[in-house]
């Protein structure tokens, strides 16, 4: 019998003022007046990388235009860039619940920090040491686990993905773990289906075996309020562009970790954390970006939640990402519904009313004898944005026997999409059934 699942992202929503304003929300969000043949364009590509909201975009051209110089040097620029990238440790600790900004490394992206953190970690595993895997990842969180266990001759094992509703198999997990798991890497939300993992019980099983937990908050970041140190976990890592703000990678480690592992570096970046796990010169205006971000998304919290002005960061951003939450599970819903509705339409994850609470609002679907290509060239002729293909979850694709067909279908939700883009879709796969 499938056990009851036991989320460790428990999403409490504050006793919000009223509910989110997407019309006012937006107005932060220059790029949603684009326009293709006079139709605005309904952006559903999230999972792919959200817009950017107008705090973001002027925090990064002030930077350009004011501040613009490597950091370390005597003089003043250099210095406010030095100030720029401490607050920017402080924002994300805020965002993601950890305790100090030592714990927060920025990279160019997801998939280079993974490879260079599974890179130290491969230089203390021994031969026929374990990994564990799991069916429902993105590839950026399997390759380079891949990679390491090919050179260091690791044993693999997965957790396996159940087909009729596109979530991990975790009655099996006592079944893949053992003695010899030195690492789990485990996504917190499937940015192919949407389905949110148990990465709770994940953690905690994997503690009583001893071995870490690589955690890819990636496709979660946008959608849930993240405690790390709730959540126990050892290593996180998401992408800023995920959740409105440029293009970065974040690494969070617990300082334990960070200490102890020995990432591959320049010699005169010393141990000191978290320097020590950055290679090279970061992308100042981008961080300058990711600041405005986080000063938007801690200013929702402040308008939509039952934060004070007088509260701190942190506790205003924990509010959005919970208003946030609420207001994308009444969006998908009608999503959700509208898809069963229409014959030859097959949808992939989670749909029971009931379980709305294990899935983020990111949707999967299959349209009867049209190619998944075609579907979303369709809704783009009628300005209506998705994704197609496998969605760099070849495993997923595998194991759902949708890797020879195209793949899936993607529409991605975040807060500022509306319910009427959401009938634009429906209307336009109706048209295309219909023709």
């Amino acid at each position: 019998m499938r056990r009851a699942a036991r989320t460790i992202v428990r999403v409490t929503t504050p006793v919000a003022r009223r509910g989110l304003d997407v019309d006012a929300v937006r107005d932060h969000f220059p790029s949603l007046g684009r326009t293709v043949d006079g139709e605005p364009v309904a952006f559903l590509d999230g999972p792919a990388g959200t817009q950017l909201p107008r705090e973001c975009i002027s925090a990064m051209t002030d930077y350009l235009h004011r501040s613009n110089a490597n950091h370390g040097g005597a003089f003043d620029a250099s210095r406010e860039t030095d100030a720029l990238i401490a607050d920017a440790r402080w924002a994300m600790a805020d965002l993601i619940g950890a305790h100090e900004p030592a714990e927060i490394a920025f990279g160019p992206n997801m998939t280079t920090i993974t490879f260079a953190v599974s890179r130290a970690i491969g230089r203390d595993l021994q031969p026929g040491d374990e990994l564990l895997l799991t069916r429902m990842e993105h590839d950026a969180n399997l390759a380079p686990w891949l990679a390491v266990a090919q050179e260091r001759d690791l044993r693999v094992r997965w957790l396996e993905v159940r087909r009729e509703d596109a979530t991990l198999d975790l009655d099996a997990l006592d079944e893949v773990l053992s003695e010899r798991t030195r690492l789990v890497a485990i996504g917190l939300a499937s940015n192919a289906v949407g389905t949110i993992n148990d990465v709770g019980r994940v953690i905690e099983a994997a503690h009583a075996q001893r071995a870490m937990v690589f955690v890819d908050a990636v496709h979660a970041a946008p959608h849930l309020p993240i405690d790390v140190a709730n959540m126990q976990a050892d290593l996180l890592v998401c992408s800023p562009y995920k959740f409105y703000a440029p293009h970065l990678g974040v690494l969070y480690g617990r300082r334990e970790h960070l200490e102890r592992l020995r990432p591959y570096r320049v010699r005169p970046a010393g141990p000191a954390l978290p320097g020590a796990w950055e290679t090279g010169t970061q992308s100042h205006e981008a961080l300058a970006g990711l600041l405005g971000t986080i000063d938007y998304l801690a200013s929702l919290g402040r308008a939509y939640g039952s934060t004070a002005a007088t509260d701190g960061r942190r506790d205003a951003l924990r509010a959005a990402l919970s208003a946030i939450h609420a207001y994308e599970r009444q969006l998908v819903r009608p999503l959700l519904d509208g898809l069963l509705g229409l014959r030859g339409v097959n949808v992939h994850g989670v749909t029971d009313p009931a379980r709305d609470d294990e899935r983020v609002p990111t949707v999967a679907f299959r349209v009867d004898g049209v190619h998944p290509d075609r579907v979303a060239e369709h809704l783009a002729s009628r300005a209506v944005n998705v994704w197609s293909g496998d969605m760099y979850a070849p495993e997923l694709m595998r194991a759902l026997g949708l890797d020879d067909s195209g793949g899936v279908v993607r529409a991605g939700l975040v807060h500022y999409n509306t319910r009427g883009e959401i009938d634009r879709l429906l209307d336009g796969l109706a048209a295309l059934l219909g023709g």
